[in-house]
């Protein structure tokens, strides 16, 4: 199955392999469709981590390669001279880069039992609660070889190892047949079935990824602005406070800022959920599959994906992540600025509306749509700037004296039609200012210094078929201030911002 990854652009076609699993005596065989048919369209191995494509650049050289001609067929790949490890296959274009479908992960296995036998389903996406059909041979039959189903990633056995316990799982004897593994209780996500030798862990086949998809439409969604400060590297044990955080928020799909390149998918892996990373700082994980990917915006400041909310309803969500540098609120409390100077450094000198209006170009299309009825498209994350909402007058003891600036990168943003969720559900910035900036920097330098502009610089906006109806700036335990940090239980120097959305 094809994992969502940095894109150069929406890939235009499908790529599957026969098998997840391959000695070096087997051949690799490719299906592919495209609608950008090409004679010079073809088929890289790249190692995995290595040196794959991204945004539809070359990184170095491929392991190994074929064209794959024409608007669909299949290709095979000897999988001899591979060394025993992790790898991945990406469709290209024309003798380029430019990915025409999502990646395939595979493994080539020095497994010291040879599969004896095969496997298939009959679908790769299952509507929570259906069965799971397998069909099995072998020419080893047992009345105790059996099919396993786990979660992806999970317990899954390693090298002929039990390493944790299936989530489902059912005998399947003799030397041929089909039997229907019940679901009730799964949970929508990726999935792996093991067809297993003897009421042992020795493979009989590769196994095959699916997954499991909500039979229903969902009627609310709960989205989250989520900045993971270096990725959940400021505090002990990061990855699972974070995860931690994800669970007992409830949140359906969170935008990710600062993630370096990577904390999404280890984030994605320890929920058993869907991701689209990219390169740098700006991410989405999400429990629902992400089905098309937007993106990269300029200076990796966004990045958008679609996702399928079950019986043919949709959402766009974009992960956004502002440049930081001449800081607003800094210009206002700390040097004086007036407004005017503090909106031409805003409009001109930091890059913060460049790249808003970047991103606010390419999701005019989905903006567009939602405003006609199409799915609702939420605009999340870490803008690196307040809102015209919160510096009026009645607050002005909060903002340095200031009863007014017009603050232009999120103003771009409600010009374009998109709606503040958290100031909907909470229009009072006296009462419910929200500040997400910071927890641990109520002074300058954390500890010490100058008092901390405290404001609210993160944002989930929304436009189309949703109402948000609750909204709140959360955080873990008693976050300590900068530099006695590195225990709290919150792992983000911001505070998340969580909506809950009601979907018509």
């Amino acid at each position: 199955m094809a994992i969502p990854l940095p894109a150069f652009a929406a890939p235009s076609g499908t790529m599957s392999l026969n098998q997840l699993d391959y000695r070096t005596s087997q051949q690799i065989t490719v299906t592919y469709t495209t609608t950008q048919p090409s004679s010079s369209n073809w088929v890289g191995i790249y190692a995995d981590p290595g040196n794959g494509p991204v945004n539809g650049q070359n990184l170095g050289a491929s392991t190994k390669w074929k064209y794959a001609v024409g608007a669909s067929g299949q290709i095979s790949i000897p999988a001899s001279g591979l060394s025993t490890g992790a790898y991945v296959a990406y469709y290209l274009h024309n003798d380029g880069y430019g990915w025409l479908a999502n990646p395939v992960k595979f493994r080539i296995t020095n497994s010291a039992r040879t599969p004896t036998g095969s496997m298939s389903l009959d679908q790769l996406d299952y509507p929570a609660g259906d069965p799971i059909s397998v069909t099995y041979s072998t020419s080893q039959p047992s009345s105790s070889n059996w099919v396993g189903i786990y979660t992806d990633p999970g317990n899954g056995p390693v090298n002929d190892q039990h390493v944790g316990p299936s989530s489902r799982w059912l005998y399947a004897p003799g030397s041929s047949g089909q039997i229907s593994i019940p679901t009730a209780g799964l949970s929508p996500g990726h999935y792996v079935a093991y067809y297993l030798y003897n009421d042992g862990y020795n493979r009989v086949a590769s196994p095959l990824k699916f997954r499991i998809v909500p039979s229903t439409a969902a009627t609310t969604l709960k989205v989250a602005a989520f900045n993971t400060w270096h990725a959940a590297t400021e505090v002990t044990g990061g990855l699972t406070k974070a995860t931690n955080f994800v669970t007992s928020s409830g949140a359906d799909v969170l935008a990710l800022q600062e993630t370096q390149g990577y904390f999404a998918r280890d984030l994605a892996r320890s929920l058993g959920w869907y991701y689209y990373q990219g390169p740098t700082s700006v991410a989405i994980i999400s429990r629902y599959a992400i089905t098309q990917t937007f993106g990269l915006a300029l200076d990796d400041s966004g990045l958008g994906a679609r996702l399928n909310l079950g019986a043919g309803k949709e959402a766009v969500v974009w992960s956004v992540h502002l440049d930081h540098q001449y800081y607003g609120p800094y210009n206002a409390c700390y040097e004086g600025m007036t407004p005017t100077q503090i909106e031409d450094i805003e409009q001109n000198t930091s890059r913060r509306v460049v790249e808003i209006n970047d991103i606010l170009n390419r999701a005019t299309p989905e903006i567009n749509a939602a405003k006609s009825g199409g799915p609702p498209v939420f605009l999340a994350g870490d803008f690196n700037s307040p809102s015209s909402l919160d510096w009026v007058p009645a607050a002005a003891s909060q903002n340095c004296g200031y009863t007014s600036v017009n603050w232009p990168a999120t103003k771009a943003v409600s010009d374009a039609g998109l709606n503040d969720s958290y100031r909907v559900v909470n229009p009072s910035p006296v009462i419910l200012p929200g500040d997400t900036w910071s927890p641990v920097y109520p002074k300058h330098n954390g500890s010490t210094g100058p008092d901390e502009p405290q404001d609210r610089i993160d944002f989930v906006h929304y436009v189309g078929a949703a109402t948000p109806v609750i909204s709140t700036a959360e955080v873990r335990g008693t976050p300590q201030p900068v530099p006695n940090h590195q225990n709290n239980e919150w792992v983000s120097d911001h505070r998340a911002v969580v909506t809950t959305f009601t979907l018509s």
